[in-house]
């Protein structure tokens, strides 16, 4: 009689786990009693074990002597999401169609950073330093994306006279000028006790590669008057005046809903993560170690203006493009290119009878409908004719060799420094994020059956990753700082930094 009431109080209890379960699953597996489910609502629905199971802690890591590290370096990878090996640590990126269980890395990160559990760093920077800590209420537009409107980039554009301009209205409004060296206590009393006062000098310089090679990383009202004074001859140092006022209006003078709005970032904007780690020997257990300190995602431009590809330089020429029916008209076309004959010769003077004027590989009428020239077969000048380079998807408007302030390309999909096509989010100081990686799970293509944590993915190393960055004497500085302009060799210097860390352990049993 006791056995059966223990069976009935046991089934009772398995009956009211399973129910809870499936009200409000915390954790679920896509194949978790599929094979037992004599419901769709009872798929996925795991026992106590199991939901014990998903939650335990990740496995922590033994302590480690500095005396028992023989040898180490740390190394700065890019795990690049178009690759299909790393494919478990972006998708999914649209969750209609897949169960609570399935949710990208970035998810789960942005669950505990969105409630404060986990801190990010350095914002915006590819160094991963962890020296600027993210302020709480900051943290609500690290997942939005900049839009900039017209007027928010003619801003940026005339960056020096938007500058001009407000210290002039400052001026009119104080009957001073509050950077002016000397001033009085009354004034500086003044300036303080003026709410919503904006001051523009002394400017710190948030984009860190500028900093580092600009007047310490400071730009003083002084140094202004002397720009404008066109007393800056150097035209480098120029140039790094003009990005200085552009950062300066962008994050002084804009006027949110007036000169831009917040676009929050999807999923599918993700192109990288960013890892950094440490190998080390360690001598204890004769045994090389790779250890994950901190991981950054990367996402397209933050500002909806960046997209390079889409058109020409100049959007203005590109607003007046005509429409193909515009071309046509009402008159022949002998040639089939899409450009009348009377059109043809008037307007664009080319050959009405030649389809290809250029002999490019585009039609005359394509190119016209793009903004190319229909009688230059290479636009932007960079030895690739312009019907090639839409066939190899490379932009025709863009001098694919030289298009880097630095003489750098920056379309390089290794290239993540600021002023690159990509941006990077926050850093996340992999120790503190471990937990909660523990608990995501991503699709497991070996066994569909038993999924695999990000957390065992990451210190398993099942990614492929290409170094773009190794601790060194030069200031740590990035392969592209002395590999320009040569996208394979840098490919070639990382293969030669990872088999330089692989012989390290190799080379210890040799002799």
């Amino acid at each position: 009689m006791r056995r059966l009431d223990f069976k009935i109080c046991l089934l009772f209890l398995i009956t009211c786990s399973y129910s809870l379960n499936a009200q409000n699953p915390e954790y679920k597996s896509g194949l978790s009693n599929l094979l037992n489910a004599s419901i769709p609502e009872e798929i996925g629905v795991r026992t106590t074990a199991q939901i014990n199971s998903d939650s335990e802690d990740p496995l922590e890591y033994g302590y480690v002597d500095d005396n028992d590290i023989l040898w180490s370096t740390i190394v700065y990878e890019i795990i690049d999401l178009d690759e299909r090996v790393n494919f478990p640590l972006l998708y999914p990126t649209q969750f209609g169609l897949v169960g609570n269980e399935r949710r990208p890395m970035l998810w789960w990160l942005r669950q505990e950073i969105e409630k404060g559990s986990i801190p990010v760093y350095d914002q915006g920077d590819a160094g991963g330093y962890f020296l600027d800590k993210v302020e709480p209420e900051d943290v609500t537009n690290i997942f939005r994306k900049k839009n900039i409107y017209d007027v928010g980039n003619e801003k940026r554009d005339n960056g020096a006279e938007e500058i001009r301009f407000k210290i002039e209205e400052q001026e009119e409004k104080f009957s001073f000028n509050p950077y002016n060296e000397g001033l009085s206590s009354e004034e500086i009393e003044v300036l303080q006790n003026t709410p919503n006062f904006i001051k523009l000098f002394p400017y710190k310089i948030k984009d860190d590669q500028l900093a580092e090679s600009f007047l310490d990383g400071i730009i003083t009202y002084d140094q202004f008057s002397q720009y404008e004074n066109e007393e800056i001859l150097d035209d480098d140092l120029l140039v790094q005046y003009e990005l200085t006022f552009r950062e300066m209006v962008e994050e002084l003078l804009f006027v949110f809903e007036m000169d831009y709005d917040w676009i929050e970032v999807d999923y599918s904007d993700l192109r990288q993560w960013l890892i950094k780690g440490v190998w080390y020997f360690d001598k204890k257990y004769s045994e090389l170690i790779y250890r994950p300190i901190g991981i950054a995602p990367v996402i397209l431009p933050q500002s909806a203006d960046e997209d390079d590809f889409s058109s020409g330089s100049d959007e203005d020429e590109m607003d007046e493009l005509p429409t193909a029916e515009e071309l046509l008209g009402d008159g022949e076309d002998s040639d089939g290119d899409g450009i009348s004959d009377d059109i043809e010769t008037d307007e664009y003077d080319l050959d009405p009878d030649d389809p290809d004027t250029d002999g490019d590989g585009l039609e005359d009428g394509d190119e016209v409908l793009r903004g190319l020239y229909a009688d230059d077969p290479d636009y932007d000048s960079d030895g690739i004719s312009d019907g090639d380079e839409i066939a190899n998807g490379t932009n025709p408007f863009v001098d694919e060799n030289n298009s880097g302030d630095d003489g750098d390309d920056s379309d390089d999909a290794d290239d993540v420094s600021p002023g690159s096509n990509l941006t990077v989010l926050f850093w996340v100081y992999y120790p503190q994020a471990r937990g909660i990686l523990k608990k995501g799970h991503a699709f497991n293509s070996r066994n569909m059956t038993q999924s695999i944590s990000f957390d065992e993915i990451i210190n398993s190393r099942r990614f492929n990753g290409v170094i773009y960055k190794e601790e060194n004497v030069y200031e740590n500085r990035e392969v592209k700082d002395y590999i320009p302009n040569n996208s394979f060799m840098r490919l070639l210097e990382s293969e030669r930094i990872k088999e330089k860390i692989r012989n390290f352990e190799h080379d210890m049993w040799s002799w």
